[in-house]
């Protein structure tokens, strides 16, 4: 979703980083927002939440940093019903990950503030920073109704070795070539016919990389969203917005314009594991690239 989506990271390269060594988590206090708090009552210790409003939460991460995004979403009844939340992550000012949860309510916690109120079990995601300065802004959806509550703790971490695989899925047309540049780099075509498979050898992260053709007929900007799924279990239904891309073409396909890349990102667990990757919508294409990072 998105430089999107985990971190298009032109330079914001989302990585998982294997046998790494952390440091105890601590909880990032957003620099701008954040006046709006929550405090839950968790296991009888008190965990500090903000509300993600309007205008969002904007954090200053200093890298290399993994972070983990703890949200919640406040419901009014303790009916077994499972509530769907979303919420956009912007790296950088470049990549965008948009995340959704579904989750039931969790009857054992309560909020100091609304004490007859519930909230839901938590949803986790998961962000891997590389050295450096980084903004991290966390904005509500559109569609968001109620404000999702969210901390995010801060690990810092150490790597010798990382190691980065770009792999093939195991079907698929003939690979298009994207030119940026002098870079020439392999994608592969999605549609919602056709999905897309690949395999990946955990533990690791794997990352998608994604562009949506434009063609003709689209506007000056447009959404689509990519289903992961393993099996039976869906493992995330990712958002994405992108415009079209100012320095690349398509080798294959001159009369269409790609968009700019957006990502999202997958932990893999140990041992192998295939993915499935579909289209949601029915009158568009996309070109996908695969990274795992171990």
């Amino acid at each position: 979703m998105n430089r999107i989506q985990f971190y298009k990271i032109i330079s914001v390269i989302l990585l998982y980083v294997g046998g790494s060594e952390f440091i105890p988590a601590e909880l990032l206090r957003p620099n701008i927002g954040g006046e709006e708090k929550e405090i839950l009552i968790i296991n009888s210790k008190r965990r500090l939440y903000y509300t993600v409003e309007k205008k969002g939460l904007t954090y200053t991460v200093f890298g290399p940093r993994r972070l983990e995004l703890i949200s919640r979403l406040p419901v009014k009844n303790k009916r077994k019903k499972s509530h769907s939340f979303t919420y956009t992550i912007i790296l950088d000012e470049s990549d965008s990950i948009a995340v959704q949860h579904k989750y039931f309510p969790d009857k054992r916690i309560r909020s100091v503030q609304h004490p007859n109120h519930y909230v839901t079990y938590s949803g986790n995601y998961f962000v891997n920073l590389p050295a450096g300065k980084h903004s991290v802004r966390v904005i509500p959806a559109k569609d968001q109704k109620i404000p999702v509550l969210i901390r995010v703790i801060g690990k810092e971490f150490s790597s010798d070795s990382d190691t980065k695989i770009n792999l093939v899925p195991t079907a698929h047309q003939s690979a298009q070539h994207l030119i940026t540049g002098s870079r020439e780099i392999e994608y592969y075509e999605l549609n919602s016919r056709i999905p897309l498979q690949v395999t990946a050898n955990g533990p690791g992260l794997l990352k998608i990389t994604s562009r949506l053709e434009f063609e003709t007929w689209m506007g000056s900007e447009e959404v689509y969203r990519l289903k992961v799924t393993k099996g039976k279990k869906v493992i995330g239904t990712y958002y994405f917005t992108s415009e079209r891309s100012t320095d690349a073409t398509i080798k294959e396909l001159p009369d269409r314009v790609p968009a700019k890349w957006r990502t999202c990102e997958i932990e893999v667990p140990k041992g192998q594991q295939t993915y499935n990757i579909s289209l949601l919508e029915k009158d568009r294409t996309a070109l996908l690239r695969f990274t795992e990072y171990k």
